[in-house]
């Protein structure tokens, strides 16, 4: 039976009605009655009491307590994923052999900073690649190759105050899990308490190795040897979706936590969908647009991953439901059949949806 919390004036009426059998009031006045006074300081204390129960109760199970108290209590059981800071090459250049100081401090257009965590010197060339790690977590912090940065730390002579992201950028950097995230690792754990490398314990492992990875998936055979795959992603359909880009800590996650299996960990290509897509006149609001667009991305939230067919058909389906969207047209590839198919290498995610 769940706790009942009753209000504040049902309490005053009950609390007073006691007080009233007890003792016979001193002055039949509301106003001035002792009684009133003590039976409302008496239902004030009662209710927040009452408050503090109801809300506790909610803490004791997992899917319903707030995310500060579901990750105290079951932290000592599944590791919280929180932001993690992106790491990167950056080109600088100056005066050959100049010395390159650790701790000198970048700024990206963004407003995101940057720190060498040891010391280099400029080679012989004028040019050093240093490597650099973000001040700041998260996405954010993530640069693209080509990204400019601007020392914003004390200038050194013989030094050129600009540097340019190098190689694959500065990445790495996640945020940190959601409490919905989190409470679905939670109960997952919760119905698998044991792991040993049965089917999905992989991909639950891959996911608890990084918040990077918001989801992944087990492929068997994959190779010349039969290795099991496990592809990953980040992101998701309504947020966007992007590659993973730290493979080696999911794979050593992985490699300290499972069987001596052989395994390989990819991160699919991302395939965008850009659909083609019409309302009834009368219904061709911009809201409806945006409506279908987040039904669509929902729908593909749910049954997207690496080697699923997502036709025409479905997508329409998805839009309409009878009250608000009466009717549609959905197009793929210029076809109202039309069928996108993807590889185990490749995963389909909603691109831009042009309106006829």
């Amino acid at each position: 039976m769940p706790f009942k919390r009753d209000s504040v004036a049902v309490l005053l009426d009950r609390v007073y009605a006691n007080y009233a059998s007890l003792f016979k009031p001193l002055d039949k006045t509301p106003r001035h009655s002792l009684l009133k006074v003590f039976a409302a300081v008496d239902a004030g204390i009662l209710h927040q009491n009452l408050g503090d129960l109801d809300f506790l109760a909610l803490q004791l199970f997992p899917d319903t307590a707030e995310g500060d108290y579901l990750r105290q209590h079951w932290s000592s059981r599944v590791t919280p994923l929180y932001a993690i800071a992106s790491s990167g090459d950056a080109l600088l250049k100056g005066l050959p052999n100049k010395p390159v100081p650790a701790g000198l401090v970048f700024a990206a257009a963004s407003g995101e900073k940057y720190y060498t965590e040891k010391a280099y010197r400029i080679g012989a060339d004028g040019a050093a690649a240093v490597t650099l790690k973000s001040q700041g977590t998260g996405l954010i912090t993530n640069l693209a190759p080509g990204e400019e940065l601007t020392i914003v730390s004390s200038k050194l002579a013989g030094i050129e105050s600009k540097a340019v992201v190098i190689g694959d950028g500065i990445i790495g950097g996640a945020d940190a899990e959601s409490d919905e995230e989190y409470l679905a690792r939670v109960l997952l754990w919760l119905r698998n308490p044991v792991r040993y490398g049965k089917a999905g314990h992989f991909a639950a492992w891959a996911r608890d190795s990084s918040p990077e990875v918001s989801n992944a998936w087990e492929y068997k055979n994959f190779g010349v040897f039969g290795a099991l795959m496990i592809q990953v992603i980040s992101g998701n359909q309504l947020n966007g979706v992007f590659p993973v880009d730290n493979i080696a800590q999911v794979t050593s996650y992985i490699n300290e936590a499972a069987p001596p299996v052989i395994f390989t960990v990819r991160t699919p290509e991302i395939i965008e969908l850009n659909p083609e897509a019409a309302l009834p006149p009368l219904e061709d609001t911009q809201e409806n647009r945006d409506l279908a667009a987040n039904r669509m991305k929902a729908f593909l939230q749910l049954v997207a991953m690496p080697g699923v067919q997502v036709t025409a058909g479905a997508l329409r389906s998805a839009v309409i439901d009878g009250v608000t969207i009466t009717n549609a047209s959905v197009k793929l590839n210029g076809d109202a059949t039309g069928i996108v198919g993807t590889t185990i290498l490749q995963y389909p995610y909603l691109g831009e949806v042009s309106w006829e």
